[in-house]
């Protein structure tokens, strides 16, 4: 299992070819790993600042997320939220993870939804648009 450093250093990144423009970009993932959190589909959603995620380095970081012995579903979605939000540095992220098998006979939906933005960003327009979960 690498470092934080290390598994961050999986998702790279290009400059924003619309910095000026307030734009979402969606992604929609599989993922596979620990069995008490995956499967579980993935969607990032994000307003791009200067740097957008290039797609083709997920590979290697979900391979990665695969290693990692969570705990809960909560905590490989934080993480996940983590790493995403610190390495594009985005206007605005939204990430939801929704485990594709029930946990047990009493619950048969999990998911967890998180959101952050940048301090002073503000667009109701762009995000009133969107589709909702």
């Amino acid at each position: 299992m690498l470092e934080i450093f290390e598994r961050r250093n999986l998702l790279l990144t290009e400059h924003n070819p619309g910095a000026q423009l307030d734009y979402v970009v969606t992604l929609q993932s599989e993922l596979t790993g620990c069995e008490t959190v995956f499967p579980a589909r993935m969607t990032l959603r994000y307003v791009p600042d200067r740097l957008i995620l290039r797609p083709d380095c997920l590979a290697a970081y979900f391979a990665e997320i695969a290693r990692i012995p969570f705990d809960n579903f909560e905590t490989a979605a934080v993480l996940l939220m983590e790493d995403f939000n610190n390495e594009i540095i985005p206007r605005w992220i939204n990430l939801r993870l929704d485990k594709q098998k029930a946990d047990n006979a009493s619950v048969q939906h999990h998911e967890a939804a998180l959101e952050d933005r940048q301090p002073k960003w503000h667009n109701p327009r762009l995000l009133d648009r969107l589709e909702r979960y």
